[in-house]
């Protein structure tokens, strides 16, 4: 399901990475926008998945875990671009096995319990920012 590229087409609405996103334009790059910002690159088409309700529930849940993190002192020096990435593999992990356990979205609780306490590494993610 990962890559139904030959199935998308322009203004299909799309879950995209942890949003509800409109393809705009496919070639010879893929752009797809949320109606406020617009995202473009060549490999997006792996992280494209079908609308549905349930698709959009899953990226809800992964979503509401990913912002309870912004609550959290010191979330500042998180660092974001990783965690972003790894919220949202899982999420599209979800959309592609369909566990019948909750087993990868436990992931992400655990993920942000574990944040809360500050571990500095996090099933292979850095929590905080590390200099190079």
């Amino acid at each position: 399901m990962a890559n139904e590229q030959n199935s998308w087409k322009v203004d299909d609405w799309v879950i995209f990475d942890l949003s509800i996103v409109q393809i705009k334009q496919l070639t010879p790059y893929v752009e797809v926008s949320d109606g406020h910002i617009s995202t473009s690159g060549s490999c997006l088409l792996e992280r494209l998945r079908p609308l549905t309700l349930q698709n959009k529930a899953i990226i809800e849940s992964f979503d509401y875990r990913y912002n309870s993190l912004r609550k959290l002192r010191g979330e500042r020096g998180f660092n974001w671009p990783d965690i972003n990435q790894y919220f949202c593999k899982l999420a599209l992990r979800q959309i592609d096995e369909m566990p019948t356990d909750r087993s990868i979205l436990d992931k992400a609780s655990d993920f942000c319990r574990r944040a809360a306490e500050y571990q500095p590494i996090i099933d292979g993610v850095h929590l905080f920012w590390e200099s190079a």
